[in-house]
């Protein structure tokens, strides 16, 4: 959300020729706007700053839910006794708030043009244009953290699979929609590049929100697996994780990732219970680690009526700190991970009534050791 409010508001300030600004959203807890990003000299010590509706011009803009252009403060006389007006070094700004389906999300203020001009209609309007688009925007993302944190409190509770199930069913239709309609959009705003570029925006956070229902679907199927039509057939691991490399083959001949593979013969087959992705959750997780120029290991043996999979890259490794938190869903190091791809991972071993073993190596990189018994499924 950060990075999105930042360059909303560096925009708006670079095409105004503004050198200051701010936005706000809505405390829906506390019924406050809240400072979220700042520019200009007081940047700093305004973050953060709550205001109450009503209360300063950005109040009465959120109060009002009504876009504000003020040509000059000193002789308005609606907002000059309540405007810090020792607080601009230019007597003119904008203000509009940040609407979606009705409801107030937050304000926008552009202050401090550069050529000490008063702001027009005009550039009132084009704020507004992009408030409007930006608020979509914003909606989703608000969203999308609710979800996450709802869900965390769920992480150690059983009943994460079928909450994990209902709302990927409910969200999946919609967001079709809104991908559909969006990519519509897009088509009709080839030449607004401002418009264009917004869409963008919204598509990247729709994008983003497709891939938390498709892995909470993962994440559904693995929890109830005795729920769900899958073939349980009899299956070779070996060549499960031969499937798996070659899936990545085109990104790994990219990145220069060397895979080694050591698999004992013979292994007894057993019965798949989504053995493939688990390596494919291990393999994507150690090319993002390695990023280039690395080296993935996979060793398959067998012993004492146990499959063993060594499973080795020359990656980061995982900080010591972090070691016990990463099957818990929806707990990520990556900027853009949904983190449940290892949540996963442990939900199906579990179905083996297997385990897993993780350490990082002395020489860099981290080994996971997953053990399956031969036996009957959980």
């Amino acid at each position: 959300m950060q990075l999105f409010l930042e360059s909303i508001l560096k925009q708006c300030l670079d095409i105004l020729e503004s050198n200051s600004g701010s936005i706000l959203l809505l405390d829906k807890n506390n019924q406050d706007i809240v400072v979220r990003v700042a520019r200009g000299a007081r940047s700093a010590s305004i973050l953060g700053e709550r205001i109450k509706l009503g209360q300063g011009i950005s109040g009465m803009v959120a109060q009002s839910k009504q876009a504000m252009l003020v040509e000059d403060v000193r002789t308005n006389t609606i907002v000059k006794e309540i405007c810090r007006t020792k607080n601009y070094r230019t007597h003119s700004f904008l203000s509009v708030p940040l609407m979606y389906d009705g409801f107030l999300l937050g304000v926008l203020n552009v202050t401090e043009k550069a050529s000490g001009q008063p702001f027009s209609i005009k550039e009132l309007s084009f704020i507004s244009a992009i408030a409007c688009c930006a608020a979509g925007t914003i909606d989703r993302i608000v969203a999308s953290e609710h979800l996450e944190k709802q869900l965390e409190c769920f992480k150690n509770s059983t009943a994460v699979s079928n909450f994990a199930a209902a709302v990927s069913h409910e969200l999946n239709n919609p967001l079709d929609g809104a991908l559909r309609y969006n990519k519509l959009a897009l088509m009709h705003a080839q030449d607004n590049e401002i418009i264009h570029e917004y869409l963008m925006e919204t598509r990247s956070g729709l994008k983003r929100m497709e891939g938390i229902i498709r892995s909470l679907m993962q994440l559904s199927f693995s929890g109830n697996r005795n729920k769900h039509t899958i073939s349980r057939a009899q299956v070779d691991i070996n060549q499960v994780i031969k499937q798996a490399i070659d899936f990545y083959k085109h990104e790994t001949a990219y990145r220069q990732i060397e895979i080694k593979t050591d698999f004992a013969e013979r292994l007894p087959e057993i019965k798949d219970c989504g053995l493939q992705q688990i390596f494919l959750n291990c393999i994507k997780n150690s090319i993002d680690s390695i990023e280039r120029d690395g080296q993935i290991s996979i060793t398959s043996t067998y012993s004492n009526n146990m499959i063993n999979i060594d499973f080795i890259d020359s990656g980061k490794g995982i900080p010591a700190d972090l070691k016990q938190r990463i099957f818990d869903p929806f707990f990520t190091t990556k900027l853009k991970g949904q983190g449940l791809g290892l949540a996963i991972v442990k939900e199906i071993i579990d179905c083996y009534k297997g385990s897993i073993e993780m350490e990082n190596l002395s020489q860099g990189g981290v080994k996971f050791i997953f053990k399956i018994p031969i036996g009957d499924i959980a």
